[in-house]
């Protein structure tokens, strides 16, 4: 635990998602160019590319067949956004944006959820050893905080699946532990 730096915001904001309210901001964020990708998650990504890119329109398809689905290399390695704002793997419905990896994997399609970046998020991992974990405040994920306040959801347990999926459940748990003590 020690070889982390957590922002302790972490731990004392109040979040809750609604992507009924935010119509999937975060996968339509202008100009903010693609989710962050790590290298491995590629292969996984083109294992399960014929079973989500049914759920993409046209010309996401054709870009992703005659450019790929990534911009940058290494660490700078993101997720190719649609006219510098949707994610490549995003998909309209009822007004808001869907993630395609995750309404395969709820079909029971695919096992791979969705890039880590992406189910952390607001939570982003930085740091030349993926040590330093910090929130990402943002305008778009207002009602979120709201609604966490309202539901009293700290945004470390609305993170507990992907948190784990992560780092694993004795980090998770050792971290909610650490954060319970009290402070000198």
């Amino acid at each position: 635990m020690e070889k982390y730096i957590i922002d302790d915001r972490i731990f004392t904001t109040d979040f809750s998602c609604n992507v009924l309210k935010c119509k999937g901001a975060c996968c339509t964020m202008k100009g903010a160019g693609g989710a962050p990708l790590l290298e491995s998650e590629t292969g996984q990504i083109k294992t399960v590319l014929k079973t989500v890119s049914r759920y993409l329109c046209d010309e996401k398809n054709k870009i992703i067949r005659e450019e790929g689905f990534t911009d940058g290399s290494g660490r700078e390695l993101e997720l190719k956004s649609h006219n510098d704002e949707d994610c490549i793997f995003s998909f309209r419905e009822d007004g808001i944006a869907r993630c395609s990896f995750e309404r395969a994997f709820f079909n029971k399609e695919i096992e791979f959820r969705k890039p880590i970046s992406c189910h952390l998020f607001p939570v982003r991992i930085t740091g030349k050893k993926r040590n330093v974990l910090r929130y990402e405040e943002i305008y778009e994920c207002r009602d979120a905080v709201d609604e966490g306040k309202e539901k009293n959801i700290k945004l470390i347990d609305f993170l507990k699946d992907s948190m784990t999926r992560e780092f694993g459940k004795e980090f998770y748990q050792n971290l909610k532990l650490k954060f319970g003590k009290p402070g000198c």
